[in-house]
């Protein structure tokens, strides 16, 4: 059973859907569809599975160490066991890990190799609104607060674009 998906074909839907928007919108936004939305969507979910477990490992070195943690937010509390987190996050590491190869290989068999080269030469735009949206679009989402842009977005959205050339050997 995934621990990140509820469909087991969620990777080939994606990549059909990819060729739709194709022959509808051209490849710039199916690559964007496919690579710069959900591709990066699941390198993030790896990105923030490993950060967790870092966190909780640092907390573990701690002399007074206790897993069970409350938590709470602006409108609701909750009890958080650190040490099923870490177990959780470590096996979602490793299936997003296997996820990424295969449909890195997925998106290699749909579309050419200068095509997805030039995709990331084109430095786009990441995430949901990096291809539906103009750049005033954009920038009024994010002027407005709708859209987080910080160096520390920035910097996380850095080291997640260079994890997806990696899987597609760039």
């Amino acid at each position: 059973m995934s621990m990140i998906f509820t469909n087991p074909n969620q990777l080939e839907e994606w990549v059909e859907a990819s060729l739709g928007i194709q022959e509808r919108y051209g490849i710039e936004k199916a690559l964007g569809y496919v690579i710069g939305e959900k591709f990066y969507n699941l390198v993030d979910t790896l990105h923030f599975a490993r950060k967790r477990v870092r966190q909780i490992e640092e907390e573990r070195k701690k002399p007074d160490y206790n897993p069970i943690v409350d938590r709470s937010t602006k409108k609701r509390k909750h009890v958080e066991n650190l040490d099923e987190t870490y177990e959780r996050k470590k096996v979602i590491i490793l299936e997003a890990e296997g996820l990424l190869l295969k449909f890195a290989f997925l998106i290699n068999q749909a579309f050419e190799p200068y095509e997805i080269r030039k995709y990331f030469e084109s430095h786009p735009r990441l995430g949901v609104h990096g291809h539906v949206g103009t750049d005033e679009q954009y920038e009024f989402m994010v002027k407005h607060g709708a859209i987080n842009h910080s160096i520390e977005t920035e910097v996380e959205d850095a080291l997640i674009f260079g994890d997806m050339l990696k899987y597609f050997g760039m």
